[in-house]
């Protein structure tokens, strides 16, 4: 595309004010801990950025490289291994809980996804 292509600025002031709303959106998201929720849905996510789904699905592409239910666990899961780490008498299905997941079978299925190591297993090694 030729750098004097009118459309040019355009497309990259568009990508520019996409980032940011993508960081504004995450930054309420993790600072007000709105992953927790585990009623947190798509609805949730495109109020906050006042988004189409179809937006609020690119964003999240883009940006986080997955879907909002991977951004969601992705979020989750690190709360979790916070958890573990600062609380180790805390039960795991308390840890799953705690972090979001309404599902204890979910977290552990994606804590073994993410570490190779059951959330139990992660807890001994510390």
């Amino acid at each position: 595309m030729p750098e004097d292509a009118p459309w040019a600025a355009k497309v990259e002031s568009d990508d520019q004010r996409d980032r940011e709303l993508f960081e504004r959106l995450h930054h309420t998201i993790v600072e007000r801990q709105l992953f927790l929720d585990p009623n947190f849905s798509r609805d949730t996510f495109m109020e906050l950025g006042l988004l189409n789904r179809n937006k609020a699905a690119r964003l999240l592409k883009l940006y986080a490289g997955t879907n909002l239910s991977g951004y969601i666990n992705a979020l989750r899961l690190e709360y979790a291994e916070k958890l573990i780490q600062e609380h180790p008498e805390l039960q795991i299905k308390v840890v799953a809980l705690e972090s979001g997941f309404s599902n204890v079978r979910t977290f552990y299925r994606l804590f073994w996804e993410k570490n190779g190591v059951t959330p139990s297993e992660y807890k001994e090694k510390l």
